[in-house]
C-alpha cells in the first residue's frame, strides 16, 4: 500500500514538472516573439526613424500580460521547488535561472516601454514648458540610471532609446542657457557695471536647471561674477550705485577709513541685497536661491567686509571704542548682518562676533601696524641722529616715582643683580641716538600706555604687551643683521647702534614704571629680561667694532719695520710713518666718537685702544736685542709724540694746549693702564747708565715699579755697548 502511494506521488510530481517545463517553454517563446517585435519597433522608430507606429499599445499590453504569466510561473515554480527540492535540485535550479533571465528581459521591455511613453510625451511638449519638460527628462534619466545597475544595456535597442533621451536633454539645456543669458543681463564697461534681472521667467530657468541637476556650474559662475563685479566694489569708499529697473554700479577706488564712508558702504550693501532678494525670492528644493549663492561667496564677502570696512575704521585709541559714534556704526553693521541672515545669504551671524570682540580686533590691528612700522624703523639708516640731553626736571620727577613703594622692588632687583649704577637709573647720559630709535621708543610707550588705559580690557592689554615684547625681540634679530656691513666698517654707525641698544634697555627699564609693573604682573608678559638682551646687543656691536679698530692699529705697527733695526743704524722711516698713521686714526676716532658716545663710554673705548697701541709699542721696543744710539734718540722722539698726542684724546677735540691738561692727564692715567710704563720706557731710551741706575734705586725707584729687573737688563744690553760700566750697572740691577 505504501509503495503504491509513493508511485502515485512520484508520477504526479513528474507530471507537474513536465507541465511546468512545457509552460515555461511557451512563455519563453512568447518573450522571444515580443522581443523581436519590440526590437523591430524601436529600430523603425528610433534607428530608422520610421514614422509609422502600429504596435506600441499592443506591445505594452503584451508586456503586461507576459509579466503576469512570469509572476505566476515564479510562484508555481517556488511551490514545486519546495516540494521536489531534495530529489531534483539541479534541474529546478536550471529552471530558476531561466525564469530569472526571463524576468530581466521582461524588466528591460517594461523600461523601454516606459521610456517610449516619456518620449511620446516629450514630442507633444515644447521646451518653452520648462518645468514639465525638465521633469520628464529627469524621470527618463532616473529610469536609465536605475536600469543600468541591473540590466544588460549594451543592446542596440537600449542605446537608441538612451540617445533619444540625451538629445531631448541637450535641446532643453540649450534653451535654458539661452534663457539664462536673456533673463540675467550683465554689462561691464570700465568702472560701470549693470545687472538686469527678469524676475518673471528667472524662477522657471533656475528650477529647470535644478530639476535636471545642471544648476551648480552656472550658479557658481554667476555667484563668482556677482562677488567680483558687485560685492567687492561695494566695499570701496567712493562706489556709487543706483536702481531703476536694473542695478547700476560705478566702482570706486578709495579704501574705507572713516565712519562716514563705512555708513555709506553699509547702505549700498543693504540696498543691493534688497534688490537681489526682490528678483531671487524663491526656493529650489526648499532652499532659498540667495542661500545657494551665499554658500559660494558669503564667507569670502564677510572676510573682505571685516578687513576693508570694519578693521580699517577702528579708532586710533581704545577709549574711542565706547564712543556713541562708533557704537552707532557697529549697531548699523549688526542690523545689516541680520538683514542678510533673514534673506538667506548668511546662515549664521559672523559679523556680530566683530562687535562683541572689537577690543581684540582693535588690539590686533594695533599690533600688526606696530610690528610693520617697527620693522620699517629698524631698517632705516642709522646716521640720521638726534642728541639726547640731560633733563634735570624730568629726572627729579622720575626720582620721586622711583622712591614709591610700587617700583621699589625694581631697583632692589637691579642691585641684587650686581648692576653698578653710577647715576640715577632714570637718567640716561647725553649722547646721540638714531631718530628711528626715538620713534620706536615712542611707539613702545604708546603701546604700553594703551595697554594700561582704563578702556583696555585684560585680553587686549595682554596682546599689546606681547607686541611690545615681539618688537623688542625683532629688534635684537633684525638690526645687527640688516646693518651688518655698516656696523663692521663705520665707527659712527657702531657707536650709534651701541647708544640705540642701551637707550632701548633704559627705556624698557623705565617705561611706564609703576603701572607697567602692574600690567606685567596681571598679564604674565615678561619684559624686564629684555633689558639684558638690549645691553648685550649694544655691547656686542661696539666691542666687535673696537676689535676691528684695534686689529687695524696693531697691523700698522706690526708692519712698521721695527725688526730692521738689527741691520740698520737708524730707525726706518716706515716706523715714524706708522706712528703718525696710528695717532691720526685715533684722533679720527675721537672726532667721530666723542660727540656721539656717552662720555664715560667714550673714555673707556679710546683708553682701551690707546692701551693696546702702547702695549704693542712696548713689546716691539723691549724685545729688541740691539738699539743703535741714533735709533734710540729717534725712538725717544717717537715715544714723546705719543705722550704728547694721546692726552688730547681725552679732552675736547678742537682743544690744543689748555688749562685742562692736568685733567686730561688724570683721565689718561685712569683709562690707559700702561701709560706710566710707557713714560718710563721713554726715559729709559734717552737715559744714561747712571740715570737708569738712579731711577731703579735698588728696586725701589719708579723704573722698578713698571719694569722687572730682567727687562731693564735687556734694555741696557740693547742700548749700551759691553763695557765695565755697563757690567757694573747690570750687576746692581736685581
Amino acid at each position: 500500500m505504501a509503495s503504491l502511494v509513493s508511485e502515485i506521488l512520484m508520477s504526479a510530481g513528474q507530471l507537474e514538472k513536465r507541465d511546468l517545463q512545457t509552460e515555461l517553454n511557451k512563455v519563453k517563446s512568447k518573450i522571444d516573439d515580443a522581443k523581436f517585435q519590440v526590437s523591430k519597433f524601436v529600430e523603425q522608430h528610433y534607428q530608422d526613424f520610421d514614422p509609422l507606429l502600429v504596435h506600441s499599445r499592443e506591445l505594452a499590453e503584451t508586456s503586461s500580460k507576459l509579466s503576469e504569466e512570469v509572476q505566476q510561473l515564479v510562484e508555481k515554480a517556488e511551490t514545486e521547488l519546495k516540494f521536489q527540492l531534495d530529489s531534483s535540485t539541479n534541474e529546478m535550479n536550471s529552471i530558476g535561472s531561466q525564469i530569472n533571465a526571463a524576468k530581466l528581459q521582461v524588466q528591460l521591455l517594461e523600461r523601454v516601454s516606459q521610456l517610449h511613453t516619456i518620449l511620446e510625451k516629450l514630442k507633444k511638449m515644447s521646451v518653452e514648458d520648462i518645468i514639465p519638460y525638465a521633469e520628464a527628462i529627469a524621470e527618463a534619466e532616473s529610469i536609465l540610471n536605475d536600469a543600468e545597475d541591473h540590466i544588460d544595456t549594451e543592446l542596440d535597442i537600449w542605446r537608441s532609446v538612451k540617445f533619444e533621451i540625451e538629445k531631448n536633454k541637450d535641446n532643453l539645456l540649450k534653451h535654458l542657457e539661452d534663457s539664462w543669458n536673456t533673463e540675467i543681463q550683465w554689462t561691464k564697461k570700465d568702472a560701470l557695471v549693470q545687472l538686469k534681472l527678469n524676475a518673471d521667467k528667472l524662477k522657471d530657468v533656475f528650477q529647470g536647471l535644478a530639476i535636471i541637476g545642471q544648476l551648480d556650474r552656472p550658479l557658481c559662475e554667476w555667484s563668482s561674477r556677482l562677488y567680483d563685479e558687485i560685492l567687492i566694489p561695494l566695499t570701496k569708499a567712493d562706489t556709487v550705485i543706483q536702481f531703476e529697473d536694473h542695478l547700476e554700479l560705478i566702482e570706486g577706488q578709495r579704501s574705507i577709513t572713516e565712519l562716514v564712508e563705512l555708513e555709506r558702504a553699509v547702505g549700498n550693501i543693504s540696498l543691493t541685497f534688497q534688490h537681489l532678494n526682490k528678483h531671487l525670492d524663491f526656493k529650489l528644493n526648499d532652499v532659498l536661491v540667495l542661500q545657494l549663492i551665499g554658500k559660494q561667496v558669503a564667507d569670502d564677502f564677510v572676510k573682505l567686509f571685516v578687513k576693508t570696512c570694519l578693521k580699517s575704521t577702528l579708532p586710533a585709541s581704545s577709549s574711542l571704542l565706547s564712543s556713541p559714534e562708533y557704537r552707532a556704526s557697529l549697531e548699523m553693521v549688526v542690523r545689516l548682518e541680520e538683514e542678510m541672515v533673514e534673506i538667506g545669504f548668511l546662515t549664521e551671524k559672523i559679523i556680530e562676533e566683530f562687535a562683541v570682540n572689537v577690543d581684540l580686533f582693535f588690539a590686533d590691528k594695533q599690533c600688526l601696524e606696530s610690528l610693520s612700522r617697527a620693522r620699517q624703523l629698524m631698517c632705516l639708516d642709522l646716521h640720521d641722529t638726534i642728541c639726547l640731553k640731560d633733563n634735570v626736571e624730568q629726572t627729579m620727577v622720575e626720582e620721586e616715582e622711583r622712591n614709591s613703594a610700587e617700583t621699589a622692588h625694581l631697583w632692589k632687583m637691579l642691585s641684587e643683580g650686581g648692576m653698578e649704577i653710577k647715576w640715577s637709573p632714570f637718567r640716561f647720559p647725553p649722547c646721540q641716538i638714531s631718530r628711528s630709535t626715538q620713534d620706536l621708543i615712542e611707539m613702545l610707550t604708546n603701546l604700553v600706555q594703551e595697554a594700561g588705559s582704563s578702556s583696555a580690557t585684560e585680553r587686549s592689554s595682554a596682546r599689546l604687551l606681547f607686541t611690545v615684547r615681539s618688537i623688542c625681540e625683532l629688534y635684537v634679530s633684525v638690526v645687527p643683521e640688516f646693518h651688518r656691513d655698516a656696523l663692521n666698517k663705520l665707527p659712527f654707525h657702531a657707536a650709534v647702534a651701541h647708544n640705540n641698544g642701551m637707550y632701548l634697555a633704559h627705556s624698557i627699564l623705565t617705561l611706564g614704571t609703576g603701572h607697567l609693573i602692574k600690567l606685567v604682573q596681571q598679564n604674565g608678559v615678561p619684559l624686564m629680561d629684555l633689558v639684558g638682551k638690549f645691553r648685550q646687543l649694544a655691547a656686542h656691536i661696539f666691542l666687535e667694532h673696537m676689535k676691528s679698530q684695534r686689529d687695524q692699529l696693531l697691523a700698522i705697527l706690526k708692519e712698521a719695520g721695527f725688526n730692521r733695526l738689527e741691520n740698520e743704524s737708524r730707525l726706518p722711516s716706515s716706523v715714524e710713518k706708522a706712528g703718525r698713521q696710528v695717532l691720526h686714526q685715533l684722533r679720527n676716532l675721537q672726532k667721530i666718537w666723542q660727540p656721539v658716545l656717552p662720555n664715560e663710554v667714550y673714555l673707556r673705548a679710546i683708553g682701551t685702544l690707546s692701551n693696546s697701541v702702547l702695549e704693542e709699542l712696548l713689546l716691539r721696543i723691549t724685545t729688541m736685542e740691539d738699539i743703535p744710539a741714533a735709533a734710540a734718540l729717534q725712538l725717544t722722539d717717537q715715544c714723546q709724540s705719543f705722550i704728547n698726542t694721546l692726552p688730547l684724546l681725552f679732552g675736547p677735540f678742537d682743544a690744543e694746549d689748555t688749562e685742562d691738561k692736568k685733567e686730561m692727564l688724570a683721565l689718561v692715567m685712569q683709562h690707559v693702564h700702561l701709560w706710566s710704563r710707557f713714560e718710563e720706557l721713554k726715559h729709559l731710551l734717552g737715559a744714561g747708565l747712571r740715570d737708569i741706575e738712579g731711577r731703579w734705586s735698588s728696586g725701589k725707584g719708579p723704573l722698578a715699579v713698571h719694569f722687572a729687573a730682567d727687562e731693564v737688563k735687556q734694555m741696557i744690553r740693547a742700548l749700551f755697548q759691553n763695557t765695565d760700566h755697563r757690567a757694573a750697572t747690570l750687576s746692581r740691577i736685581k
